[in-house]
């Protein structure tokens, strides 16, 4: 028994002697009144106050018992009405609900003014509340990675990925990336790398050209003049670079997009270039060390996320709670955002509502079908045990009352 449900019992037993109280009050008041009748006439009032209270009391002791168990034990028919018709019950609170609360006009009646958009907001912006949400998403998302790390799993998407590339031609991948180097600027940037590239390289390799020339010259040939080779062609190579950087119209820039050009053309119409890309990507894809690599990969990647999920100050959970504050501003913010998203809740609720009453009674119904039937009694009395029992103490008064009435009529009529 939950601590609710504890404290509901405590309040159910007091007044169960309170309304039990009473009818012992009258039985006394009764006894009292009739052993002292002869000598006190006037007592009549308060014997018929008293008899009639106790019959109210009684009556009504009797109907609230009968509501969750037969009185006294007795097999009493049309008695412990909710145990024994615990399933019919169930089925008539069921329909109910799916007459009269689960319709499209009562629904839509009460969502045409609720903004439900600008709640969510609210609710998201809240720190305590986007964490909480980070939260539950990262437990999510931990449950995602392992569900992917099983063997199996792995394997087939290790399939439907190879399946996947199998169907690009590697000629065309590279026809198009190709393509996207001669659109735009990119050629003429890539011509700078290249120009700055080959700069680089020769002002690195200077004394390996003179000593080159050096050797290769006839031992007859001066040191001057090899000298004077070397100044020329270093002085010439450097001069041509300098002119394709500096120049944009130069005819080597020109004459490399072409080359581009022809090469994307070959890539994506010779065959015998396609046949060679095949066979290049099936070598690479089922070669031990690419599905290594990308087992290594999968592997630190996922304990990398589950070591972020877990941890509540990570970057990714902070990351998260912050994103869902942002959405909760915008969605209270954003007029327009707020009113498509009031739009699509609604339509989604009713779409639901329409088509799902039926399922969610039925689901209302075989729920309180399983229930056990004095569990369920039991629970129910705790509830609205305390309310009926007020039904006992207003039968003792009004029955009171009641014979009161009764006597001072017939006393007057006698």
């Amino acid at each position: 028994m939950s601590v609710v449900e504890a404290a509901l019992a405590r309040r159910l037993a007091h007044m169960r002697w309170i309304a039990t109280g009473l009818l012992v009050a009258m039985g006394v008041l009764f006894v009292a009144a009739s052993l002292l009748l002869q000598d006190y006439p006037w007592l009549g009032l308060f014997r018929a106050f008293a008899e009639a209270g106790m019959i109210g009391a009684l009556a009504d002791w009797f109907a609230v018992t009968a509501l969750f168990r037969r009185p006294l034990g007795l097999p009493i028919p049309h008695t412990a009405i909710v145990p024994s018709r615990k399933d019919e019950i169930g089925q008539a609170l069921a329909r109910f609900i799916r007459d009269h609360f689960l319709v499209r006009d009562a629904v839509a009646a009460r969502l045409a003014d609720v903004d439900l958009a600008g709640r969510i907001g609210l609710w998201l912006e809240a720190d305590d509340n986007a964490r909480g949400v980070s939260r539950d998403l990262s437990v999510a998302l931990e449950w995602l990675v392992d569900a992917l790390d099983s063997p199996e799993l792995r394997a087939s998407l290790r399939r439907g990925l190879h399946s996947a590339l199998d169907q690009v031609p590697l000629s065309s991948a590279l026809g198009v990336a190709v393509d996207v180097f001669t659109s735009g600027d990119h050629a003429q940037a890539l011509v700078d790398q290249l120009v700055q590239f080959g700069r680089d390289q020769l002002d690195s390799n200077k004394e390996r050209i003179r000593a080159r020339i050096a050797d290769r010259s006839p031992w007859w040939l001066p040191r001057f003049v090899d000298e004077e080779i070397y100044d020329q062609l270093i002085g010439e190579v450097t001069r041509i670079l300098d002119e394709i950087r500096d120049d944009p119209s130069h005819p080597a820039r020109a004459d490399f997009e072409e080359r581009l050009g022809r090469i994307r053309i070959a890539l994506t119409e010779d065959p015998i270039l396609e046949e060679r890309g095949q066979a290049l990507k099936d070598e690479l894809l089922n070669h031990p060390a690419v599905g290594e690599y990308f087992r290594e990969l999968w592997l630190r990647t996922s304990e990398y996320l589950r070591e972020s999920l877990r941890e509540p100050g990570s970057p990714i959970r902070s990351g998260m709670a912050g994103e869902l504050r942002s959405i909760g501003a915008r969605l209270r913010q954003d007029a327009d955002v707020s009113q498509r998203l009031n739009h699509w809740l609604r339509e989604l609720i009713l779409y639901l509502v329409e088509n799902y009453r039926q399922p969610l009674s039925e689901f209302i119904s075989d729920t309180i079908e399983q229930w056990d039937p004095t569990a369920t009694s039991q629970r129910i009395e705790l509830y609205i045990g305390r309310d009926l029992q007020f039904i006992r103490i207003n039968g003792t008064l009004v029955g009171g009352l009641v014979g009161v009435a009764i006597y001072l009529l017939w006393g007057a009529l006698v």
